[in-house]
C-alpha cells in the first residue's frame, strides 16, 4: 500500500523513485539493525544496567573475563587521581553500574555506564581518544583505561 501511494505521488509530481534522492535511500543502513533493532539500541543506551550490544561472534573466555577484571580495577582505584591526555587531573566514583567523573572538585553531569566502558575495553589498546569518541566522557574514559594501574598488562 505504501509503495502504491509513493508511486501515485511520484506520478502526480512527475518523478520516479530513481530520480528522487530521498526515495532512493529507502532501505539504506538496514544491515546496521540486523543484530539489534533501533528501539532496543536507544533503550540500551539510556539504560544503566543493560548489557552491551549483541555480537555476531562468541568471545573467548579470556575476552569475557577481561571486562570484569578491568571493572574490578576501576572500582578499586576510585578516588585516585588520573590525568587526561592533555594532563588535566580527574577523579571518579563508581556508583552501581556506572562511573561519575570529577574535575576541579565538580561532578560531571552525566554518568558513564558500564556498558560504555565495556565497549571501550573491546576496542583496546587505544592510540587516541578519537577511537572512542562515540562514547560518553571519552577523554576521561581514555585516561582511565590507558592508565597503567587499570590496564596492567592487558593491552
Amino acid at each position: 500500500m505504501i509503495n502504491s501511494k509513493i508511486d501515485r505521488d511520484a506520478e502526480k509530481n512527475g518523478t520516479s523513485e530513481r530520480e528522487d534522492p530521498v526515495l532512493s535511500m529507502l532501505g539504506i543502513g538496514r544491515h546496521l539493525w540486523e543484530q539489534e533493532s533501533g528501539e532496543k539500541f536507544v533503550e540500551r543506551l539510556r539504560s544503566e544496567d543493560s548489557p552491551p550490544p549483541p555480537s555476531s561472534t562468541k568471545p573467548s573466555s579470556l575476552s569475557r573475563d577481561l571486562p570484569e577484571t578491568i571493572w574490578r580495577r576501576i572500582e578499586k582505584l576510585q578516588g585516585e587521581q588520573f590525568y587526561t591526555r592533555r594532563g588535566l587531573p580527574l577523579t571518579f566514583e563508581v556508583e552501581g553500574n556506572g562511573i561519575w567523573f570529577f574535575r576541579d572538585g565538580e561532578r560531571k553531569n552525566r554518568k558513564l555506564t558500564r556498558a560504555q566502558v565495556e565497549i571501550a575495553i573491546s576496542r583496546c589498546p587505544l592510540k587516541s581518544t578519537t577511537e572512542i569518541k562515540d562514547l560518553m566522557d571519552y577523554p576521561y574514559l581514555f585516561a582511565v583505561l590507558m592508565d597503567r594501574r587499570i590496564r596492567s598488562d592487558a593491552w
